[in-house]
């Protein structure tokens, strides 16, 4: 696969993700009239805009950390005589309130976010910036329109925060030693060059996923759905629970209805848990058919020998002998699509506006 767009990754799910999960038996997803359950709106003309952002000394070092971590250097401190910032990681305790009351999964006594991760909702992390330990912060926020709950989309939302603790982790002076380990440059000099070019690629690659972030949210913003189609839906609730169980199993070592029954006394039959993961799958679902139907208006479906020569470049790609062997690990439903998006991006994208 080519890429995913910044906005299709909040919904489309990973091959990796999809290891052992159920597998479509028969058939193309939505391989059916599409016209009973969605109406494309204008899809050509989108605006965005497009930067780039400049390669600055920060961003080189922590493309060098990220690469030593990997190899074991660097070792993790606790602060204790300066207040947090970016790239720390915190032990916090906050209440999250809507109106004046609490709200569900809103509180908690600890959590652990690393400042800059963009794991909460914006304008959070950048709050505790400058925040001692032990010092207390209420952040004024707002959700996010699109959040994913009704009753928090777009609301203003108050958190009072306290820093338990900060951590950072702190590495070793880069030296030729260091630099023969963690990858195939002699000296220091050749690292950092390189660790600029990387950067640079990187700046552009996320220039690019925000402008097609862009482009599909208006395209997306303009389709109409009369009705989820319920085989579809049942198998995009699956992939979203794939997901949960991905992301619980790596933060927290279990399946995410033991997270749930852990954490919150709730099972995936609670109404309010069910209801959000059909509110994921039903994005799921509507973006997967908006797809669909931009390939077949406008001829761009992967078939026959073109289909077969992607699925062969793909599975050697990852490392299968085979075609057969990947589609046994993977679902080849979303394998097809993940072909449509490249295939309806590129047409979106060669169709779009920029802003002048």
């Amino acid at each position: 696969m080519k890429r995913f767009t910044a906005a299709l990754a909040t919904v489309l799910v990973l091959l990796s993700a999809l290891s052992g999960c159920s597998k479509k038996t028969a058939g193309r997803p939505f391989d059916y009239d599409l016209s009973k359950y969605i109406t494309l709106g204008e899809y050509t003309g989108m605006e965005y805009t497009y930067s780039v952002q400049e390669v600055t000394p920060e961003a080189v070092t922590e493309f060098i950390n990220s690469a030593m971590s990997e190899k074991g250097y660097g070792s993790v401190e606790q602060i204790t005589d300066r207040p947090v910032k970016t790239g720390d990681t915190v032990n916090i305790a906050f209440v999250g309130r809507v109106d004046g009351k609490e709200f569900e999964k809103g509180s908690t006594d600890s959590y652990d976010l690393e400042i800059g991760s963009n794991a909460f909702i914006e304008g959070f992390e950048s709050g505790l910036i400058g925040v001692n330990k032990g010092e207390t912060k209420v952040l004024n926020l707002t959700f996010p329109e699109d959040y994913g709950k009704d009753e928090l989309n777009g609301k203003p939302v108050e958190f009072t925060v306290t820093v338990n603790s900060i951590k950072t982790t702190v590495y070793p002076e880069l030296t030729d030693e260091i630099v023969k380990d963690i990858s195939d440059k002699e000296t220091v000099a050749e690292y950092k060059e390189y660790a600029n070019q990387q950067v640079a690629i990187n700046n552009e690659k996320t220039a690019t996923e925000n402008k097609e972030g862009q482009i599909w949210q208006q395209v997306v913003q303009n389709v109409t759905v009369s009705e989820y189609p319920e085989q579809d839906l049942k198998w995009c609730r699956e992939m979203v629970l794939a997901r949960y169980d991905q992301v619980a199993q790596s933060n927290y070592g279990c399946t995410y209805e033991e997270y749930l029954s852990k954490n919150f006394n709730k099972t995936l039959k609670d109404e309010d848990i069910a209801k959000e993961i059909d509110t994921q799958a039903q994005g799921l679902v509507k973006e997967y058919m908006t797809i669909v139907a931009i390939a077949r208006a406008q001829g761009l479906d992967v078939e026959g020998q073109e289909y077969q020569q992607k699925l062969e470049e793909t599975a050697k790609s990852n490392g299968y002998n085979s075609a057969d062997e990947f589609l046994e690990a993977v679902d080849e439903g979303q394998f097809y699509l993940s072909l449509l998006v490249d295939n309806v991006m590129d047409f979106l994208v060669e169709n779009a506006v920029e802003k002048a």
